[in-house]
Formats: structure tokens, sequence, C-alpha cells
């Protein structure tokens, strides 16, 4: 099919002095089909050398006459044979077992099959790679690989160590996979949207505290040299210059009645400078993110795994492969943590379902879906109403190494360049982005402005944990005091006179 030959035939009854010239071609040399002679010019000593300018070799090889050619694809699903492809993979849309882009690649093999009018002869396969111990290759990979398909109804990755097997006729699907949640108070606040520490780093904390330290020694120290050298200056103890600077930052102000001394005058305006700046950086912060529209939510993987959602996977293979074969420290987490504890028993969804079974769960809150997003999009769209939209997010998935899908055959196939040129003449005239608006759907568009959720324990838990541990501190305190008051006593009693 690919090769250029041409023959010489003499014309009979010319002394061969005339000759025809013939393309010669097969359309399934390994199907062990007929060589084709067809005549597109003729050759004599007068007239040299005359073509047929009507003859074109790409349409004239490209009409196989009905040949069946072997397919192979792939449908997760028990009791599947080559007989019922067509009638499942023929409509758009996720079912289980199949994956969209399988679907759109039988839709771009259909395309083929229509042109250059052949039929398919389908094998049936689970899954897309493997290898067992002895190298044997199982999947669409491993029969394409061996030769025993001429044409594969579905994409693949192309890896690096694909490259020596297979031809690339065509790349148009985009893989995208990730997370798929409704943002809930509860996650926004799980991402740190409630934390009241969050406004500042850790450094910061510790550098504030430090500071508020030294200003209450210096305060200390100055009070009483004051005290010493003026006989009207107060004497405070260290516990009110403790309350001073507390009161202070939490914008209290300071005593009415204070040294008239400069010195302190200086400390209490560095004092109140500080709070100035640290007091309304923080609360213009914390106020933002409460009155901003509902939070991003987790993100990357491991916002997920720290999160408090349960998470199900899309119930196809290439999700238990990753899960049984990944030696990634981070999915090996989430696996530990999200997939191995048992869900018997419990109103939870399957570790791995499908999509018409996880949306009502997603639109209730709190569980994620991993899988091909677009495969999630149509049924979203569907159940969820205009606000439910506005509060989906997505986070990074598991397989973000190689976005693009390879629409190939095998390695030096015969049909690999005059496929390629059909290809690229279908999506030249449309056909292509035709195909993929009906097999790729987007995220739906938020057109609402979403809900105002009200804040949550979640949000305020730290205030109260701080509230919680100050009184516990003071009621120890409380009872330290009056052991110490009653052994002072007790002291002054016992002593003699």
């Amino acid at each position: 099919m690919n090769s250029d030959v041409t023959v010489g035939k003499p014309i009979i009854m010319t002394n061969e002095t005339n000759y025809e010239l013939e393309d010669v071609h097969t359309i399934g040399k390994h199907l062990c089909k007929d060589v084709f002679h067809i005549i597109y010019g003729k050759w004599n000593p007068s007239d040299g050398l005359v073509i047929d300018r009507s003859y074109n070799r790409y349409y004239a090889r490209g009409n196989f006459g009905g040949i069946q050619l072997r397919g192979a694809t792939i449908i997760d699903r028990d009791n599947v044979t080559g007989d019922d492809v067509d009638n499942i993979l023929s409509v758009p849309g996720s079912e289980p077992g199949i994956v969209v882009f399988v679907k759109y690649h039988y839709a771009l093999l259909n395309f083929l099959r229509n042109y250059h009018n052949f039929t398919i002869k389908y094998r049936v396969a689970r899954g897309w790679s493997g290898r067992l111990k002895s190298g044997y290759r199982l999947g669409v990979v491993g029969i394409l690989a061996r030769n025993e398909a001429d044409v594969a109804a579905t994409g693949i990755f192309q890896r690096i160590n694909r490259h020596a097997e297979f031809d690339i006729i065509h790349q148009s699907w985009e893989f995208k996979s990730g997370f798929i949640y409704r943002i809930t108070p509860e996650l926004t606040n799980a991402a740190g949207g409630g934390d009241f520490f969050k406004p500042f780093g850790s450094s910061v904390w510790i550098a504030l505290l430090l500071t508020l330290l030294l200003i209450v020694i210096v305060l200390k120290l100055s009070g009483t040299l004051l005290f010493k050298t003026f006989q009207n200056e107060l004497n405070l103890s260290w516990a009110a210059y403790i309350a001073i600077v507390v009161g202070t930052l939490s914008q209290q102000g300071i005593p009415g009645i204070i040294s008239p001394r400069f010195s302190l005058k200086v400390a209490y305006s560095s004092l109140l400078l500080l709070v100035l700046v640290v007091y309304n950086y923080y609360t213009s912060v914390v106020v933002g993110g409460l009155l901003s529209s509902p939070g991003s939510g987790p993100e990357t993987v491991r916002e997920i795994i720290d999160s408090p959602l349960i998470v199900s996977f899309r119930d196809i293979g290439y999700h238990k492969i990753l899960f049984r074969e990944t030696k990634v420290p981070i999915i090996r987490e989430l696996y530990d943590i999200k997939v191995r504890p048992s869900r018997e028993g419990k109103d939870l969804p399957p570790v791995y379902t499908d999509v018409v079974t996880i949306v009502p769960f997603l639109k209730r809150g709190g569980y994620a879906f991993h899988c091909e997003m677009t495969e999630a999009f149509q049924e979203i769209a569907y159940e969820f109403d205009a606000n439910d939209i506005c509060e989906l997010r997505t986070a990074k998935g598991l397989f973000n190494d190689l976005r693009l899908m390879s629409f190939v055959l095998p390695k030096r196939s015969m049909y690999t360049e005059m496929f390629r040129i059909t290809m690229m003449r279908i999506q030249e005239i449309g056909l292509v982005k035709r195909t993929l608006t009906i097999h790729k759907i987007e995220k739906p568009i938020c057109q609402s402005g979403g809900r105002v959720h009200p804040v949550e324990f979640f949000g305020v838990s730290t205030a109260f944990f701080v509230l919680c541990g100050g009184m516990v501190l003071a009621t120890v305190l409380l009872f330290a005091e009056r052991m110490s008051i009653r052994n002072t006593k007790k002291a002054k009693h016992g002593s003699p006179m």
C-alpha cells in the first residue's frame, strides 16, 4: 500500500515497442488478498511517456472494496463479544466499563472505515496493557505489538518505550484526569480557610511573641527604675504589664493613667504602632477570607489526602493497575488512607464505581470522584442545580505525566501513510472538532452567584480552643494561688514569736 511499484507491461501486437504502465498494489498482503494492477499510463517510442492525468494513487488505492480488517478495542465488561462492539460504542456518553475516549476513537475509526470502504472484525480486550512474568504482552497494546490487529478503536499513551512498536496516525484527545467534588464549609476550613493562625506563618508568630515578651521586660524594668528614682511613680507587677500588653494587642487600649516620663511614653507608642500594623493586617486577611466566595478547597493530591473527603474512583482497569503497580509514595499513601479501609455496612459509595452511582453523593457534598473529568460533567450537568454547579471544584489527578492520546497502528503497517493522510483531511474539514464536541463535555459554567455559607464551628474552633485553654490555665493558677496563700499563712502562724 505504501510502496510505489510501477510495472511496464508490453502491449500485445506491438512487437514490444509500446508499453502500459501499471500501478501495482494490494489492500491486504498480510491477509492474503489479491494484488491489483491498474493502468495509469502508456509509453511508446513516438509519443514517449503519456500519463493519465485523472489517475490519483491515493483515491485508486483508497477503496478497499469491503475488505475485512482485524480490529481491537477495550470494553471492561463480562460477556462482550466482537459482534457487540458497534452497538455499544456507537452511542456517545459514559457507560460502565467504557471510557469516553474509546468511543471517540471508535468514531474516528468509523470515518476511516466509511471513507476507505472496509469492515472490521473486532477483538475485545479488558485493558490497555500489562505484562506477564513470562514477558507476554497483555491488552490492546499487546495485540497491536504482535500484529494481531490492523486497527484499534481506542487511544493509548505513546510512552517512550512504545515508539518502536506503533505508528501514530492522529492525536487530538487530551486526557485530563482529576478529582471532582463539591465545596463545603468543612473543606474550606480543612484547607486553612477557618484557621485563625493561618494569616501569619510560624516564624511571624514566634517573632511576635518574642517581641511582646521583650516589651513586657522593658516596661517592667523601666517602671522599677522610675519607681526607685521618683516617689510618685507606680510600681506595677509583672502580671499588670502582661495584661497591659495583651489588652493593647487586642485593641483595648492602654491604662488611662500612665507615667509622664518620656521613656515609658516611647515604649507605649512603639507598642501601639506595632499593634496597629499587625492587627489591621491580620483582621483584613481573616475578614477577606470569610467574605469572599467559597474557597478553592483541596487542589492537589496531598490536600485530598489531608481533607475529610471520601474518595471513589472510576471502575475501570487503569485505576486498579495503578494502585497495584505504582511505587510513587504519595499514591501509595492515598491508597492506604482513602482506598484500603473497608466500607462494608456503611452508607458510602464503593471505592470503584460508575458515574451514575457517584453523582448523587457528589451533590450531597463530602465526596470526591477520580476519573477523566469529561466523563462526569454531562451527568453532573443533569443532576446539579445552578448553585451546586458554582460549588463544583476539581483537583489534580493521578495521571499527569502524559496528556495527549495517540491513535495508533502497528509499526510499519501498510495502512499508516494512507490513514494518516485521511485523518489530516478529516481534521481540515472540521469533522474532528465536531466529534470532539460530541464526546468531550466541558465543565458546566457557573451561572449563579453561589450560596453564602454560614460560618461553621470548624471556622472558629481555634478561638474556642484558645478561650478554653485560657480558662483552664486560669483555674489552675487560681488553685495554685490559694495553696500559696494558705502555705504563707501557715508559715506565719507557725513561726516563733
